[in-house]
């Protein structure tokens, strides 16, 4: 088994602050936070070193500079920290901390883990003018020993090195990243006996959680919430964790899984709505949650609703089943605009393109069943009456898409050779213009149906904006319907015309899946959240792989929801994309398709928030709040571009803003 020495990062930071004018007394302390939560905590009585004349040219110098907090097991240790100036101590009239979830700090400058998370911590100080900041690093371990073994058998898994050729491990999978927030997954093999012992180990920079256990066949170990979220959340930018399973049997330790992990930086956002089919009902389910939301058949909405589409401010629901209601408001939970009668099929809005900000409709042309569509141009999604002048009078779109800013539309030609296009789009006055090809059918068979394309989130890297298409290739006619044919996703560039990738580690084309190639050419209608969050774009697709040892069956029998990261910044030739995750929460009892990734509606300054992104006309969160605190975003924190940030040198990448290049 690999062990991975701790790696102590120490950082020292020492701000110089020329002072005027000071003034001095008590001051509230308050946490700059960086979309986490959390307060630091206390006030402090604060004073003048020299009397009233006030510090100038000095420096508040906070010890120690680079501390350690370890927190072993659910108890930690404080750590005093003292301020002098020019070697003398003062009193600071605030005390703060830029992560409260990882350690809060009092109005004495006393800072106290949680004991939940690991991670760097900045502590700031303020005198009269000055500032002094110092790090302080805390180290999470955590032992779960819930088999009582012996030090000798603990070792025994610990140095297991020879691989086990008796168990097949089968979810999550190696490589994958991790946003924060989800529920702990569940991990799952096959093979072994009763009785077995297992050894997990998860090991990052600052955390270091083991569990032993026993889990006989068919083997499901779920992960313990704490362990799960000391390991999702620790750290600034959790980066890249290891993870081992040994097992032991009749005193042989063997290695069941070497894997490594990756964290995102931060939560989803938003909400999916997707179609169980089997109900025959839209329902929804937000990353986190542990069940779906029947919210139309609790509004009242009775009937077949199917073949949805959800505007990205998530707000207004297209409905193209057996229902008179076409469009819902999801704000109000009531609906818009009923083209049908209660128990006519209104097949003409099924799965259309609905604008960002819910204000037009196009159809969708495409030879679905059903059939949807029918007609050309641009629709007022509140009155059902058609638009003159759009730019798109006269043109079948086939799959239309609007992007999550409403700039781009990503359609399939409605006419052979059937190719991936997009128009420009000003959302303000609702005209296309500019159509242009964006990649061709090509010429293989298997491959030459390109369906369902999902704009993404324009991400910049801090001199290009890029914006792409996500799809998935099949056999035409048959890939059309997720009921024929294989699936295969793919992905390509909206800016620069014949740039494509196939993408192959969500597609499972080389992970060594335990049920084979059952697992392989399964994967549909994918489709972007509207925004980059943790430093990657997110996306959900319709997938009848199977899902460990949960869902088996053959490929008619299963259809659930999957998830995956998307590197913002692909490189031509190189897979931008990472294992799929299966979206937690989803009955497994139903046939789960159509996901699509929608905001939530934006909160209102003065509201509680979690990330500046979920605030209203571009309001930061700061302390929790949307407006509240200073009037800029810090590291991690949502952004439009780089003068959305505190920092005058940040960058904003991929709608975060950060001090250099993505890693």
């Amino acid at each position: 088994m690999r062990q991975r020495a701790w790696i102590w990062v120490l950082i020292s930071s020492l701000v110089m602050a020329v002072a005027g004018a000071a003034c001095s007394g008590e001051g509230e302390v308050s946490e700059a936070t960086t979309g986490t939560g959390g307060t630091g905590g206390g006030s402090g009585q604060g004073g003048d070193l020299f009397g009233t004349g006030g510090f100038v040219n000095e420096v508040l110098v906070l010890e120690p500079a680079n501390g350690t907090i370890l927190v072993d097991n659910g108890t930690s240790m404080p750590l005093q920290m003292t301020a002098t100036v020019n070697g003398s101590q003062v009193f600071p009239n605030t005390w703060s901390v830029d992560r409260g979830t990882i350690a809060n700090v009092d109005a004495q400058g006393l800072v106290t883990a949680t004991n939940e998370r690991g991670g760097l911590v900045e502590v700031r100080a303020e005198l009269d003018g000055l500032v002094g900041t110092a790090t302080v690093t805390v180290q999470y371990k955590q032992t779960v020993d819930a088999v009582g073994l012996s030090a000798a058998d603990q070792d025994l898994l610990r140095n297991a090195t020879n691989p086990d050729s008796q168990v097949t491990w089968q979810y999550p999978y190696d490589g994958t990243v991790w946003p924060q927030g989800l529920l702990a997954p569940e991990m799952m093999w096959e093979g072994g006996q009763a009785g077995d012992v297992f050894y997990v180990h998860m090991l990052g920079d600052f955390v270091d959680v083991e569990l032993f256990t026993t889990a006989d066949p068919p083997s499901r170990l779920p992960v313990g919430a704490p362990e799960w979220v000391a390991v999702n959340e620790s750290g600034s930018n959790t980066g890249e964790v290891d993870v081992d399973v040994a097992r032991l049997n009749s005193g042989v330790a063997t290695v069941v899984a070497d894997h490594k992990w990756k964290m995102a930086s931060a939560p989803l956002r938003g909400t999916v709505y997707y179609w169980a089919n089997n109900l025959g009902r839209i329902v929804r389910i937000k990353p986190g949650e542990s069940a779906p939301d029947d919210f139309l058949q609790n509004a009242g909405v009775t009937g077949c609703t199917a073949c949805h589409t959800v505007s990205a401010d998530g707000h207004t629901l297209a409905i193209g089943g057996d229902v008179g209601t076409s469009t819902y408001d999801l704000v109000n939970d009531q609906p818009i605009l009923s083209l049908g009668s209660v128990g006519k099929a209104v097949r003409n809005w099924a799965m259309p393109a609905v604008s960002p900000d819910g204000r037009f409709i196009v159809e969708n042309n495409a030879p679905l069943p059903g059939p949807p569509g029918g007609s050309d141009g641009l629709w007022d999604a509140v009155t059902g009456v058609k638009l003159s002048g759009s730019g798109l009078d006269s043109v079948l779109l086939d799959m239309p898409a609007f992007g999550p800013l409403g700039h781009k539309i990503a359609y399939v030609s409605h006419e052979a050779p059937y190719d991936l296009r997009s128009y420009d789009f000003d959302l303000m006055n609702g005209t296309a213009s500019n159509p242009q090809l964006l990649v061709g059918a090509g010429n293989d068979s298997a491959l030459e149906g390109i369906c369902f394309p999902s704009v993404s989130p324009t991400v910049s890297d801090g001199n290009t904006e890029s914006t792409y298409v996500i799809y998935h290739r099949g056999t035409r006619p048959g890939s059309l319907d997720t009921r024929n044919g294989p699936g295969h996703l793919y992905m390509a560039s909206a800016d620069q015309p014949g740039v494509e990738w196939r993408l192959e580690n969500a597609n499972g084309d080389n992970y060594p899946f335990a049920a084979g190639n059952r697992d392989r050419g399964n994967n549909y209608e994918p489709t972007f959240a509207p925004s980059a969050t943790g430093g990657y774009m997110w996306v959900v697709f319709t997938s009848r792989r199977t899902y460990g040892n949960r869902l088996t069956g053959g490929s008619g029998s299963v259809k659930q929801l999957w998830m995956v990261a998307i590197n913002p910044f692909p490189q031509p030739g190189q897979d931008p994309s990472y294992p799929a995750i299966w979206l937690p929460g989803q009955d497994l009892g139903t046939l789960n398709m159509r996901g699509y990734w929608a905001l939530d509606p934006c909160i209102q300054p003065g509201g509680m928030c979690t990330d500046s992104g979920e605030c209203c006309d571009g309001q930061p969160c700061t302390d929790g709040i949307c407006g509240g605190g200073e009037n800029c975003a810090d590291y991690g924190e949502y952004c439009d571009g780089a003068g959305d940030c505190c920092d005058p040198n940040a960058l904003c990448i991929a709608n975060e803003c950060k001090q250099d290049g993505p890693k």
